[in-house]
């Protein structure tokens, strides 16, 4: 399984499990969006963690480069 898949299927299980929480305050029609709009929110909180945590790796070894900001520890000015 993917990373991507994964995280997919993390979003949708989540989104589920929140929209539950709410239904009952919700009409029927609105279900599905508040449904979407829960997977994107997940799948972009997901993706930013990725990404934070890749950093923190590459800050760990020294000497890496990082996006953006040459080699860790020095800005690129």
């Amino acid at each position: 399984m993917t990373r991507k898949s994964l995280m997919q299927k993390v979003a949708r299980a989540t989104a589920i499990e929140i929209v539950e929480i709410f239904a009952g305050c919700l009409r029927e029609e609105e279900l599905h969006d508040a449904y979407t709009e829960v997977v994107m929110r997940v799948k972009s909180s997901l993706q930013r963690f990725r990404i934070a945590e890749k950093r923190r790796e590459l800050r760990q070894r020294p000497g890496t480069k990082q996006p953006g900001n040459g080699i860790t520890g020095k800005k690129d000015n």
